[in-house]
């Protein structure tokens, strides 16, 4: 069990690390070939398999970046296992399946492919489809699923009867705090003076999907309970937006103090942004999601300085939190910049824990020995502390387990503002409101 972060803010590592586990588990190992078979390749000396890890992601249609970032940080996992000689006997290999718009019929298939594989032995993913509803697939099938995105619709299925799911864990905790926080920050900042709302307004736009609306609904709520008035809200279909001239004729009509965009796609909320400053109001604007990636600052460039945002689970890219650090370092090794991918962040950590378990149960196919595992388990990944609440099957949210991260492009940099334990800068006004 890996103890809590240290009143210092910095994180002490844990005591039994992967490394040590993998070190007790394994053998020497011989290098796994690349044209390694699927079903029972040697994988050591000992006889040990290579053995498939599944990955359900978007790597085409509008999600197409955070389907890389997916894949990126699976591969990433896998290699660093496999270079320090495998786990339990057994090396890896990752089993990628596209489930290119989400749409049901292609999760389904997704689900088909994996779950048919005897030699998938775990199956990772940031997020497959909108509604989440392969958990049950995935548990039915008796096979490890490890998840990170839609917390909201993975709570609803699990919570009815947790027992049910004994296979099924999110390394991300639930979204309440998505909102809230934009809400509480705005009144903080107000608070100490660094912007002065003129009348306490806001405008919503929402995506036509469970995401953006659970986090838009949880919005209107917190700007409502704190005083705000709603000054207009607008839902956009789901998929690309290349044209938001009629939201924005709105947005420009009702000159809000806050503006905020719950839809998750990156090139949408670029072009969002885009034509908004075409003729800014003097509004902060949020946007949800998007800008972690980085192909949003590929598109927006010094455009983007003001834009703030936030993200569960992703990396915590604070110098004080080594797990995040070392994860940097590695990124770029391999792929050539350290702004490491929030689902590349995610899928890594899943294929780690998976790793963990089967270090220590010893039997790839003990599913359920491995899940319990996993269940009980108390790790500091690069995402933060991840405890698993039991109730739900997500990790527990909060500055000492998976911390909700806000910032703010400032000066063409991703700059952490938010919460104070880990935070590398302070809110500044945007350029389009000085």
């Amino acid at each position: 069990m890996a103890p809590s972060p240290s009143a210092s803010g910095r994180t002490r590592p844990p005591a039994r690390t992967l490394t040590a586990l993998v070190l007790a588990a394994v053998g020497a190992l011989s290098a796994c070939s690349s044209s390694s078979s699927t079903t029972s390749t040697a994988g050591a000396e000992g006889g040990g398999k290579v053995l498939e890890i599944g990955l359900l992601a978007p790597l085409t249609g509008p999600s197409a970046s955070d389907g890389l970032g997916m894949k990126q940080g699976a591969e990433l996992a896998i290699k660093q296992i496999n270079d320090a000689g495998g786990v339990a006997g057994h090396t890896f290999k990752l089993n990628t399946v596209d489930v290119q718009g989400q749409s049901n019929d292609a999760v389904t298939k997704g689900v088909q492919t994996l779950t048919d594989n005897e030699n998938v032995k775990a199956v990772v993913t940031g997020y497959a489809s909108t509604s989440n509803f392969e958990i049950d697939e995935f548990a039915a099938a008796e096979k490890l699923y490890l998840i990170g995105g839609n917390t909201a619709q993975t709570q609803g299925i699990i919570q009815k009867n947790p027992a049910k799911y004994p296979t099924v864990w999110s390394i991300t905790p639930n979204y309440d705090a998505y909102g809230t926080e934009p809400v509480d920050l705005a009144d903080k900042w107000a608070a100490e003076g660094l912007w002065k709302p003129r009348n306490k307004t806001a405008f919503i736009v929402r995506s036509d999907n469970p995401y953006s609306e659970s986090i838009a609904d949880g919005l209107v709520k917190q700007f409502t309970a704190k005083g705000w008035k709603i000054a207009g809200q607008e839902k956009v279909p789901f998929g690309p937006v290349n044209d938001w001239g009629t939201v924005m004729a709105k947005i420009r009509s009702a000159d809000p103090d806050f503006i905020v965009n719950t839809d998750y796609q990156v090139a949408n909320e670029a072009s969002f942004m885009q034509q908004f400053l075409q003729n800014p109001t003097k509004s902060l604007v949020f946007l949800q999601y998007g800008p972690n990636q980085p192909q949003f600052f590929e598109l927006m460039k010094k455009q983007a300085d003001g834009v703030l945002f936030n993200n569960l689970a992703g990396l915590v890219p604070a110098e004080n939190y080594e797990p995040a650090m070392k994860l940097q370092q590695d990124w770029k090794a391999a792929y050539g910049t350290d702004a490491v991918d929030p689902q590349g962040a995610v899928t890594y950590a899943e294929v780690k824990l998976y790793a963990e378990a089967l270090a220590k149960v010893g039997d790839p196919d003990d599913v359920a020995g491995i899940g319990a595992y996993i269940g009980k388990s108390d790790t500091q990944q690069a995402t933060g502390r991840v405890v698993f609440d039991q109730a739900t099957h997500l990790a527990k949210q909060g500055d000492d387990f998976v911390p909700l991260q806000s910032f703010q492009f400032q000066d063409q940099k991703k700059v952490l503002i938010a919460p104070d334990k880990y935070k590398s800068g302070t809110f500044r006004l945007p350029p389009w409101m000085k």
